[in-house]
């Protein structure tokens, strides 16, 4: 599941349907995504972080689990 994607769409007030809007996909198909079941598209996670604001890296990347294989 993407964590952080859901915690940055929950604190601006959007839902998966918003998101999937901008993306141009069907909510269905962004459920899938940020549930883990599917893979975002690499110009998906641009669009998200550019509308965001933020680095793809800080929406994306989850720094626990690079912790994790590191040590």
């Amino acid at each position: 599941m993407q964590i952080l994607l859901y915690k940055l769409r929950k604190e601006h007030n959007m839902t998966q349907a918003d998101i999937a809007d901008i993306l141009g996909r069907s909510e269905n198909s962004y459920r899938q995504k940020e549930l883990g079941h599917r893979d975002f598209w690499s110009s998906e996670m641009f669009l998200i972080a550019d509308f965001f604001n933020k680095d793809i890296k800080d929406i994306f990347l989850d720094l626990k689990a690079t912790k994790r294989v590191q040590n």
